[in-house]
This record gives structure tokens, C-alpha cells and sequence, in this order.
């Protein structure tokens, strides 16, 4: 038995298609159906806020790693700081003390070498080694500096996003290790003190290389060292600090001179 607005179904037997009979229309449901449709488009046709995100949309730039020329140098000029430092603060609660030491020093190593053999030289141009004289035996080191420009005449100067990148990480790095180190000295965690030392050294040691090899850091950094000590002459000069300074030497001598100076009262001798 059919009823009304039953879905419809084709069957095909022997190459014969067979409809099935067809049923009158329900004329309340035609009509929901024709007033939906009618509101449907009215809908579609109406202002709607359009959202300005788009799927294929890059990330900011502090998330994403698409300004870069060599995203994946960025990601492991990163990568083992971060793992380092993450055990070091959380890995004394699942593990024993020994082995994040042994785990830290052993990310630690890896972060140096990655930072001196291939991140540098990738992302900003620069590498430093040493060089033992096989006759003499003494220890020369190199700082060496991409050129500005290839043989082939072509621009190959560094990108702005992976030098800025490089450099941030690079100054940021033993900056986290100091802190750590003199909060171990606070809390007297003597256990951590290896661990600190050997990130200590070996953040230096990258921050100290490749600051050698770059004119530009060496410029820029004399440059900020200069305006730092302008500036605190011009603060001393504005709250007047010299001439406290001065009064206070200059109150201190008069204090002397005149504890020096015998009293001569007047009298009269017999």
C-alpha cells in the first residue's frame, strides 16, 4: 500500500524500468516546501557579515616559519634549546636527578653543534672553527663571513626574518641559562650547578663566536653600549650628581681643614 509523499524508488527488472504509480501531491506539503525554498533565498540574498580569515591564510609571524629561507634550520636552531630547558624544569619530576643531568648535557652538546656547523652558516652567513697547526701543534681560530654578493653577480645578502630570528634566539639563550643559575644559587640546588655551567659555556662560547665573525653585531652592539653610557651621563648631569658629588668632597675638606686649624682664643699671660 502507497502513501502520500512516499520517497519514489525505480526498479529495473529484465532491461524493464518500472515505475511505481504515482501518488497525489499533498498540497500543504507542496506549499511548506515552495515557502521554504522562498525563504531559503531570501536568506542567501541578505547582508551577511563576511569573515575576513581565509583558510590558506598565513600564520603571524611569530608562529609560522614562512618568511623564512630555511624554515627547517629554524626550527632545530631552536629545537634543542627548548628541550634542554624543558628538562632541566620538569624533568626532576619523573625522573632522577642523574639522568636529567646526563639528558640535558647531552642536548646541550647537540644544540652547540647545530648552532656552529649548520644554523649560522644557514641562516645568517657566518661561521667560526679553529685550525691546528699539524707542525706546531698550536690552536688558531677563524672567524669567517659570507660575502655580500656571489661570484655570479647575484644579491645573496641574508634573509631579514631568519637574521633577526638567529640573533634573538642566540642572545636570549644565555640570558634564561644566567637566571637559572642564579636562582639555583639562591635555592641552593648544588646538584644543578653542572648542568648550568656546561649551558653557560657552551651559550657563551656560540654568542661570543659568532660575534667575532659579524661586523654588523660588532657595530651595532658598540653602538648600544655608547648610547647606554651617553645616556646615563646625561641622567647623572640632569639630577645632578656631580655636584652632590662634588659638594660632598668639597663639604669633607672643609670639615678637615678646619678640624685641622688650631682654636687661637685671646687672653693675657702674666
Amino acid at each position: 500500500m502507497m502513501h502520500e509523499n512516499d520517497l519514489e524508488f525505480v526498479t529495473e527488472v529484465d532491461g524493464k524500468v518500472i515505475h511505481p504509480p504515482s501518488s497525489p501531491t499533498n498540497s500543504v506539503l507542496s506549499n511548506m516546501k515552495a515557502g521554504g525554498v522562498a525563504g531559503g533565498s531570501s536568506l542567501n540574498n541578505s547582508s551577511a557579515p563576511t569573515s575576513s580569515y581565509t583558510p590558506g591564510s598565513s600564520l603571524p609571524l611569530g608562529a609560522s616559519f614562512n618568511q623564512s629561507a630555511h624554515p627547517t634550520a629554524c626550527l632545530f636552531h631552536i629545537l634543542f634549546k627548548g628541550i634542554a630547558f624543558t628538562v632541566y624544569m620538569l624533568g626532576s619530576k619523573a625522573m632522577e636527578g642523574i639522568m636529567v643531568t646526563v639528558l640535558c648535557i647531552l642536548l646541550l652538546a647537540a644544540d652547540f653543534w647545530v648552532v656552529k656547523n649548520v644554523t649560522g652558516r644557514l641562516l645568517v652567513g657566518l661561521r667560526w672553527w679553529n685550525k691546528v697547526d699539524p707542525v706546531s701543534g698550536a690552536t688558531s681560530w677563524i672567524f669567517e663571513s659570507a660575502a655580500p654578493t656571489s661570484p655570479d653577480g647575484t644579491n645573496a645578502t641574508t634573509n631579514s626574518f631568519d637574521s633577526k630570528f638567529f640573533w634573538g634566539v642566540l642572545y636570549i639563550t644565555p640570558i634564561l641559562w644566567a637566571l637559572c643559575f642564579m636562582s639555583a644559587i639562591l635555592w641552593l640546588r648544588f646538584n644543578c650547578f653542572v648542568t648550568l655551567a656546561i649551558a653557560l659555556v657552551l651559550s657563551f662560547s656560540n654568542v661570543y663566536g659568532y660575534y667575532k665573525c659579524s661586523a654588523d653585531q660588532r657595530a651595532k652592539l658598540n653602538d648600544m653600549f655608547n648610547a647606554g653610557a651617553e645616556m646615563g651621563m646625561r641622567t647623572m648631569i640632569r639630577n645632578g650628581v656631580f655636584g652632590r658629588l662634588g659638594g660632598m668632597f668639597s663639604g669633607g675638606n672643609a670639615q678637615q681643614q678646619g678640624a685641622a686649624a688650631p682654636q687661637v682664643q685671646p687672653g693675657t699671660f702674666a
